[in-house]
């Protein structure tokens, strides 16, 4: 075992990194297997990362089965929102899936994903679960999401941890874009969708105002490593057909 940690630390810790970077223009994100383990790519980059709340609390009241076809329909919906607005998936955690959106328009289209994913689990997941699953909506259990969104350059590194390969993002964007998604105060009142404040000011006024009314609210402020970041919320979703 001695020799296999040495083994990893003389693969992945001494050698210098080669880092290149992005071109700006471009939508397309590097797979893990794009890169060497000595090997970076510098983006800019907006993170989305939506996360189910009370996932615990639906484990609890449901069976097995019923709990995994849900997490199973949320995270396929999601994921499919979020790739047709050219998004890219590159993790998942449990109940939570994170995009990253890169090239031109990628705050509105990252924050369009976030409104679409709030509108498709209020209008069609939810009563899809209740409808399959009436035990849940007995018991009070309803779908519900948060999503976080932040922007910024970003190291993006091959990790390796499983038997193919990782892709991990450093920086602030994708750690703050996290910490927005956990947070859950107002999530009753609809506030599920928060957005950094630099993504805030790259929006397009058509991702800013809805017939003429600021949809945002903020700003507001968390405390990160340290810093405190400001954001903004909205409890306004997307409709798509």
């Amino acid at each position: 075992m001695l020799d296999d940690v040495n083994a990893q630390i003389a693969k992945t810790i001494k050698p210098v990194m080669s880092v290149s970077k992005k071109q700006e223009s471009s939508t397309s994100v590097p797979e893990a297997t794009d890169l060497g383990f000595a090997e970076g790519k510098l983006v800019s980059a907006t993170y989305l990362y939506t996360d189910m709340l009370n996932s615990s609390g639906l484990a609890a009241i449901g069976d097995k089965e019923a709990a995994a076809r849900v997490f199973r329909g949320f995270l396929n919906v999601s994921t499919k929102i979020m790739r047709f607005h050219e998004g890219h998936i590159r993790s998942f955690d449990g109940d939570r899936v994170m995009g990253i959106f890169t090239g031109e328009n990628k705050e509105d289209r990252a924050v369009k994903a976030a409104m679409r994913i709030k509108w498709a689990v209020d209008q069609l997941v939810t009563p899809a679960v209740h409808s399959e699953f009436p035990s849940l909506k007995s018991a009070g259990w309803t779908l519900k999401q948060c999503s976080g969104i932040a922007t910024g350059e970003t190291l993006l590194a091959r990790a390796g941890f499983r038997g193919s390969d990782d892709m991990i993002s450093i920086g602030p964007a994708p750690n703050l874009a996290a910490k927005l998604s956990d947070i859950r105060a107002n999530a009753a009142a609809g506030y599920v969708t928060r957005i950094g404040k630099g993504t805030y000011g790259r929006l397009s006024q058509s991702h800013r105002l809805s017939d003429g009314k600021e949809m945002w609210k903020g700003t507001c402020q968390l405390t990160m490593g340290g810093k405190n970041y400001d954001y903004y919320r909205t409890s306004y979703s997307w409709k798509f057909s």
